[in-house]
């Protein structure tokens, strides 16, 4: 079954709709792109988030998407400001 996030994942890819990812990149730091899902691709390494950006985005680092937080991530508050 999937999960909530899983689900608007795919919805959003379906729908082609432009999406808002919080994720931590390869350093550690936390990111926000908006943009289109392009692929969800598997692989040995895991499951990876393609985007129309360029971002290739592994799930396990992806934190929420349309403020819809990942299983792994729920404890995280948005910690950005509007400063």
């Amino acid at each position: 079954m999937l999960t909530l996030f899983e689900t608007k994942l795919h919805e959003n890819f379906i729908n082609k709709k432009y999406s808002r990812f919080t994720y931590f990149n390869e350093f550690r730091e936390f990111t926000v792109v908006e943009a289109i899902i392009k692929q969800i691709e598997s692989s040995e390494s895991g499951v990876n988030i393609i985007l129309s950006s360029g971002d290739i985005i592994p799930i396990d680092k992806a934190i929420s998407l349309d403020g819809q937080y990942a299983e792994n991530y729920k404890h995280i508050e948005d910690f950005t400001c509007d400063c």
